[in-house]
């Protein structure tokens, strides 16, 4: 009888203080996320070199609340945001917005967010030039009210800073000190206009810690992104560009390494990223290559060299959606689905192409909505085929589950996999923390009984 009430006052106890976390947790989370939309996000990508096969009156625009213009760089020797060097481009830049918000469809809801990233026809000297700008605060005072005066004078909504990638760990803080100044210009800039502040986002590496890095120590500043983002996008595609043998270029998940879009959101979370300024990308492209043996066309197959540039990509090893689609239009070309990465994949002859299907991005959306992360961007809208069909999935998809999801209010990870992984993950969050604390209670609560 002694044993059952001390039993019954330790489980009333451990009780009481979740209660007290959870009410804490939630406290915490509603003062980081702000004003944060129930809506959520639903951006795309678009590129203006895309501008003759997709161009700005074709888009859709009920099908996103945010577009991106992807990308302005950064100038080399200014350190301010480099201006399109082509007249065509100038002009399409200073019509995005009007152009997207004038489209029917909705259109006048979506809002407009100016990229500005690195180069990547010139990788290295552009990352060299984004390191050195954040390195001093006159080069970031440069760079920070040149991109504000190009958005405003363009009819943006926001901003967004795509660089690939801090090599350093001084270059980590040097970017937490840009983003909190960025912060704090964009907020004076709204003051002295009496308008809406812009939006400030970041697109970023796919996980928290950067891997195959000089740096192995290498993680993003949690505390600047959490304080002065809207939200961040983490690019969880491109994950296996360089591999020699066939693979899911952007799986879901992955139970032999680190490389999947469940465990990038995993470490951010458990990093300290609240999930409602969290943005998992998918893609509108898929990964090829060329076999070396035909006969051997699975998961895992040894490849030969990337697939042939295609004339939406124009890069080798990348293939549109809209591309993929002409082979599937075949009937020698059979797709698989492979469950446990949650990809697609297709052969034909000797090329070998992982990509994303309606079903994959059906899945995918599922599981950002039911992580209860803010929403999902695709990349790119151009490469979609005319009739948008993974956009529309991305989209009729994120209405279905997203609704259901917030009505609940349950946060974290719901996917057996994902929790799989969130163990491996954990590195002192404030989520780690909360889990690791009931595990001991509940250890402790057996123990005592036992001696009893």
């Amino acid at each position: 009888m002694e044993q059952a009430r001390v039993g019954a006052a330790m489980i009333f106890l451990l009780l009481a203080f979740l209660s007290e976390v959870s009410a804490s947790m939630s406290q915490q989370q509603q003062q980081q996320c702000g004003g944060a939309s129930s809506a959520g996000v639903r951006a795309g990508y678009w590129q203006p070199s895309s501008s003759h096969y997709s161009p700005l009156g074709s888009i859709d625009t009920s099908l996103y609340s945010h577009l991106y213009y992807s990308s302005l760089s950064i100038d080399e020797t200014r350190c301010a945001v480099a201006l399109p060097s082509s007249g065509e481009e100038s002009s399409i830049l200073s019509n995005f917005s009007s152009s997207i918000k004038s489209s029917g469809g909705g259109g006048f809801a979506v809002k407009t967010i100016l990229s500005i990233g690195t180069d990547e026809f010139r990788e290295d000297v552009s990352n060299a030039a984004f390191s050195r700008m954040a390195s001093e605060k006159n080069l970031r005072r440069a760079f920070i009210n040149s991109s504000i005066e190009l958005a405003r004078a363009n009819g943006f909504d926001g901003l967004d800073l795509a660089w690939r990638f801090p090599a350093t760990q001084l270059d980590m803080e040097n970017l937490g000190a840009l983003l909190t100044e960025w912060r704090a210009e964009i907020m004076e800039d709204s003051t002295n206009r009496s308008s809406e502040p812009l939006l400030l986002t970041a697109t970023v590496y796919f996980s928290n810690h950067l891997f195959d890095m000089a740096d192995t120590n290498l993680n993003y500043p949690i505390d600047n992104m959490s304080s002065s983002l809207d939200w961040v996008n983490i690019i969880t595609f491109g994950l296996h560009k360089n591999s020699n043998v066939t693979t899911a270029d952007a799986p879901l998940y992955d139970k032999d390494s680190h490389f999947s879009a469940s465990y990038g959101v995993i470490s951010w979370l458990d990093a300290g990223l609240p999930p409602c300024k969290l943005v998992m990308g998918i893609p509108l492209f898929g990964r090829s290559w060329f076999l070396r043996n035909k006969d051997k066309n699975g998961l895992g197959a040894p490849t030969a060299a990337a697939g042939t540039k295609q004339r939406k990509s124009n890069q080798i090893g990348i293939i549109a959606y809209a591309e993929i689609e002409e082979y599937l239009k075949s009937q020698s070309v059979l797709v698989t689905h492979d469950n446990q990465s949650v990809a697609d994949y297709f052969y034909s002859g000797d090329l070998w192409v992982s990509f994303d299907s309606a079903v994959v991005v059906q899945e995918k959306v599922e599981f950002v909505a039911k992580s209860q992360l803010l929403g999902y961007f695709l990349s790119t809208i151009s490469f979609d085929d005319s009739n948008y069909t993974l956009s529309k999935q991305a989209s009729q998809s994120w209405n279905q589950y997203h609704v259901s999801s917030y009505a609940q209010g349950s946060f974290g990870i719901m996917q057996e996999g994902a929790i799989i992984q969130d163990l491996h993950a954990s590195t002192g969050s404030p989520s780690s923390w909360y889990s690791k604390t009931l595990s001991y209670l509940l250890l402790s609560i057996i123990l005592v009984l036992e001696v009893l």
